[in-house]
């Protein structure tokens, strides 16, 4: 059976899509299917060749997103999208016939082949009573209290969706749509986590805990030991590697080293807010972090020609 993948996301997202799936083409033994939700199909740009004509991509389809739904909680100046909330909803918009799908932010990058593992945690997932598969963060104990406080949680273990392993009749049987809506419209800004926060609600306690090895968290600012049987690299939180503070941080590179693969420059660098880009840029220039991109004059000149973007 040929594995399928999901991403949701919208136009700000396309690159940072392209760069995990081509990072997760370059790594898998075997062809797979790619299913992208997207806010407009004619904002996505053109597959790069380098994804387009992959060995390993069996088949890519992409399916908009037209479902109305207004007000989604707490996107307004954040680093995410509404497109974050689409997932909530992917039963109204795959084909039927899928039976398990891996869910995959665009966040993430791939760095081992996954394919064994990916079917060995499908089979287990299987096997049990649960319909999803994912890895439990970790918090401080207030944290955890407020967490559960306010999401009214029974589980006492909160997990993370960004790689999220998907027994697809199972979760069809949950009506998660029906259910995403009355939490949406119970919790509002309470939803501090957005649609995870949702997804805790709706799971509780409904859920197969997996190996870290398929969703690490990568803390960008610091200098990590990634294991050796890591599979997926999540670059989480609002730290990201392209953007104008994150793209000097020696973690960035693994995200840096597969951008390169598309063959759409150097450097992927996005800007909030101008001004305060340029804060970052003359800090990296004093602290020195601009030399972890390997070629500062290089980097400045891309640094440059991102604000016509």
């Amino acid at each position: 059976m040929t594995q399928d993948i999901l991403y949701c996301f919208d136009e700000n997202y396309n690159k940072q899509a392209l760069t995990s799936i081509i990072s997760l083409l370059d790594n898998v033994s075997e062809p797979i299917n790619i299913h992208i939700v997207h806010k407009n199909k004619s904002l996505f740009v053109d597959l790069p060749n380098v994804i387009k004509f992959h060995q390993n991509l069996n088949n890519f389809k992409i399916y908009e997103f037209k479902r109305e739904v207004s007000n989604f909680p707490n996107i307004l100046n954040s680093h995410i999208s509404e497109a974050t909330y689409y997932r909530l909803f992917v039963e109204e918009i795959l084909p039927r016939n899928i039976e398990r799908i891996l869910y995959i932010d665009c966040d993430v990058i791939c760095i081992n082949d996954p394919i064994k593992d990916i079917k060995q945690e499908f089979e287990s997932l299987s096997k049990s009573n649960k319909t999803i598969g994912v890895s439990i963060e970790k918090f401080s104990n207030n944290e955890e209290i407020e967490i559960f406080n306010r999401l009214n949680l029974s589980s006492k273990e909160y997990f993370n969706a960004g790689v999220m392993f998907i027994d697809f009749n199972k979760w069809i049987k949950k009506d998660v749509p029906e259910q995403s809506t009355n939490i949406i419209k119970k919790l509002g800004n309470k939803l501090k986590f957005w649609d995870q926060d949702v997804l805790n609600k709706i799971f509780n306690s409904d859920f197969r805990t997996i190996d870290k090895k398929f969703n690490f968290i990568l803390d960008i600012q610091n200098t990590t030991d990634i294991p050796n049987n890591t599979v997926f690299v999540h670059y989480a939180g609002s730290y990201k590697p392209w953007t104008a503070r994150g793209v000097v941080e020696k973690n960035a590179k693994l995200y840096i080293y597969n951008y390169r693969k598309l063959d759409y420059g150097d450097f992927h660098i996005t800007h909030s807010w101008k001004l305060s880009s340029i804060v970052y840029l003359i800090k990296s220039i004093f602290n020195l972090k601009i030399f972890n991109t390997k070629n500062p004059i290089k980097f400045i000149f891309s640094f440059i020609n991102s604000f016509r973007d």
